[in-house]
């Protein structure tokens, strides 16, 4: 029987309970660490690599595969910078595309700005875009900025827990049938990441916007 994704775990993807770091000083285990956000990505990826080698029965994630790449979702301050950093590397015509297609994404949804709308407005925005496909999403279903997506999209399909909590699985084709020993060592953990307040959130889409608007105000098409 395949076992279906915990709605508590899926919340915290899309309905506001995940928020992550910015690229500073943070506390971990108590103890005083400068760690930035590369390390934290690095940490990430490098984490869902030994999942992928330890348990390849119950990750089927791969390219091609964007299951996680429909519906809108928050992402942290520390990401748009990130963001900036892969439109600047991309080729101009492809980058043009992407910013035309995430202002589309925020007029036709008639995005709020996460940083002041209630819970709420803010749930009824995730439910009206949750098909939504990220505007980084190519014709082949691969991620035209992945060497630069933000933290959430690193961990997406792993289970989830809180330091020795276990919040559950997220991703419908993962795990399926994994034991629980499996699910647990597999599950990353919220305490790895920094908690930010609603101050920070943003989509995908609208990152892209606000980097344009500074650096590529032509591609908006204005």
């Amino acid at each position: 029987m395949r076992a279906a994704p915990n709605p508590e775990a899926a919340v915290v993807y899309h309905k506001g309970k995940k928020v992550v770091t910015s690229p500073v000083v943070r506390r971990v285990s108590g103890k005083s660490a400068d760690e930035t956000y590369t390390r934290i990505l690095g940490r990430a990826d490098d984490f869902f690599r030994s999942v992928a080698e330890s348990q390849p029965q119950n990750l089927q994630c791969g390219r091609g595969c964007s299951l996680c790449c429909y519906g809108l979702f928050e992402i942290g301050s520390g990401d748009v910078p990130l963001i900036a950093e892969g439109l600047a590397k991309m080729h101009p015509s492809r980058r043009k595309m992407i910013i035309r297609r995430s202002r589309e994404i925020v007029e036709s949804s008639k995005h709020p700005d996460l940083r002041e709308c209630s819970p709420p407005e803010k749930e009824a925005f995730f439910e009206r875009t949750a098909s939504t496909p990220c505007p980084n999403l190519d014709e082949r279903g691969e991620c035209t900025m992945y060497e630069h997506r933000p933290l959430v999209c690193r961990t997406f399909g792993l289970p989830l827990r809180n330091a020795d909590e276990y919040i559950g699985d997220v991703c419908e084709l993962n795990f399926t049938d994994a034991p629980q020993g499996d699910r647990e060592a597999a599950a990353w953990d919220l305490q790895w990441e920094d908690a930010l307040g609603a101050e920070d959130e943003y989509t995908i889409p609208e990152a892209i916007v606000l980097v344009a608007r500074l650096r590529y105000p032509k591609d908006l098409g204005f």
